[in-house]
């Protein structure tokens, strides 16, 4: 819990205004906002709340909160507009009542917590009979995790160390910088598979699942620390998957809450 302490008194997660400079997770999650009409809407992980303004603006919603680990986070994320609280969304439950809103969004969120089925009986609980969530997640069976076990490597987006690159197939033994040590470390890991059957023990219908790769994006995420020579033909490479969500980077999943049975 010492770590959770510092990132939050550190670290802020930052998301362009600028729609073009959007990851294409983003963009792809925007879209499938865009299609919808909500009242009230919930980012969970709101860094500074950039992201959640361009929901709010995407489904037309009256209202948008945000639940934020990072005091600075919520500070700059209510600036913005946001109704944001501060919560250790691993540990305690969301303050609001039962059925509150109709689209709840988690980005690059749940690989972060060691109590996933908490996290979800809360996303629950505050969501609407037949409301939305949405949520993003690195993919571990993604077709570049799959060719660096085939090698021997450890897959991205996991590591066994908290201060050092290790067993990866590039970047190996790097002294991380402090900015990107809590994205190193992913706690749960899922593949496609084991996402969606752990949303529908939680009583959400999987409607559609989307992946996403490098997109436009000038740079591969930080994590992958890919020599420059590497970095064009992972880029072709990723273009190939993209139709193939269960092989792509990361995952997205729209599903929407149904009664318990």
């Amino acid at each position: 819990m010492k770590s959770k302490k510092k990132y939050a008194e550190k670290f802020v997660g930052i998301t362009p205004k600028d729609y073009e400079e959007l990851e294409d997770r983003h963009k792809k999650v925007l879209d499938i906002f865009s299609r919808y009409r909500f009242e009230r809407i919930l980012d969970v992980g709101c860094g500074n709340g950039n992201f959640s303004i361009l929901l709010k603006e995407a489904c037309k919603a009256k209202e948008v909160y945000g639940i934020e680990i990072s005091e600075e986070g919520v500070e700059i994320a209510r600036k913005n507009g946001i109704k944001a609280y501060q919560l250790d969304v691993d540990a305690k439950g969301f303050p609001f009542e039962n059925d509150y809103f109709d689209a709840i969004f988690a980005g690059e969120l749940i690989e972060h917590l060691y109590n996933t089925d908490h996290f979800l009986d809360e996303v629950y609980r505050v969501l609407k009979l037949g409301g939305f969530f949405v949520l993003t997640t690195p993919n571990l069976a993604s077709w570049i995790n799959r060719i660096s076990l085939l090698l021997g490597y450890q897959p991205y987006a996991t590591s066994p160390s908290l201060r050092y690159r290790v067993g990866h197939l590039f970047g190996d033994s790097d002294l991380l910088p402090e900015d990107i040590i809590r994205s190193r470390k992913h706690i749960s890991v899922f593949t496609t598979k084991a996402l969606i059957r752990l949303l529908r023990l939680h009583n959400f219908n999987v409607i559609e699942v989307k992946g996403t790769g490098l997109g436009s994006s000038k740079k591969l995420p930080r994590y992958m620390n890919f020599p420059s020579f590497v970095v064009a033909i992972t880029k072709t490479i990723d273009k190939i998957f993209l139709p193939f969500p269960s092989l792509c980077l990361n995952i997205v999943i729209v599903s929407r809450k149904v009664n318990l049975k």
